[in-house]
């Protein structure tokens, strides 16, 4: 897997920048969140590299066990018709997943609400 060439060849690459972008727009609309905080650390950096590693193992882990999801070689590298289904399904999961998992840690964890 050469990363120098083409990022979006790395599983997790979609998921980071999902990560990224859905944390941007909580951070912009959660009530006392700053992006200049120990907290917007440990999301942008911390969280990013997790979610790029977790998603990126199990989507290199998914590639492996279905060999149809594995992209072509050579100079032609569009996927198989059910190869895109998959994958447009599984964009689909990640986008909840992800912004469900950025949801939780920004407004329980970071920023959780003082106990009354």
């Amino acid at each position: 897997m050469n990363l120098a060439n083409r990022p979006e060849d790395f599983p997790g690459y979609f998921a980071t920048v999902l990560w990224v972008g859905v944390g941007v727009w909580l951070f912009w609309t959660t009530p006392g969140a700053a992006f200049l905080s120990w907290q917007a650390l440990v999301y942008f950096v911390l969280g990013t590299l997790a979610v790029g590693i977790v998603f990126g193992v199990a989507g290199m882990s998914v590639q492996r066990l279905i060999p149809m999801l594995k992209p072509r070689q050579g100079a032609i590298k569009t996927a198989a018709p059910p190869a895109q289904i998959v994958g447009t399904l599984v964009a689909a999961a990640q986008f909840v997943v992800i912004y469900f998992l950025a949801k939780s840690v920004v407004t329980g964890i970071l920023f959780s609400p003082a106990p009354t």
